[in-house]
């Protein structure tokens, strides 16, 4: 097991991880990583939102965005549409 650290941008914040989670692999802190930025990314400006993936020696592994489904998901969910598209086709 190896720890592995994900921190947080969000526009303008950046919220540090100084406990680090214990994982077998890259891979698997990978797939965390992709969890967090869907799952914040579900109630936040999906925009702007990225998780850092480093390893113990705190170096960068990957910079993870949140899927495009779950920014399609977050649009239904909100009930946003652009100006002038019937509500129909919002979804």
């Amino acid at each position: 097991m190896q720890l592995y650290f994900f921190d947080l941008h969000w526009g303008d914040e950046h919220f540090v991880d100084e406990d680090g989670i214990s994982h077998f692999d890259e891979g698997s802190a990978l797939y965390y990583g992709q969890r967090i930025a869907d799952k914040i990314g579900r109630d936040a400006d999906y925009g702007s939102l990225k998780v850092q993936v480093f390893n113990s020696e705190h170096r960068l592994l990957a910079t993870i965005v949140p899927s495009i489904g779950r920014g399609r998901e977050q649009r239904a969910l909100l009930g946003r549409r652009q100006i002038g598209t019937p509500l129909r086709a919002a979804a």
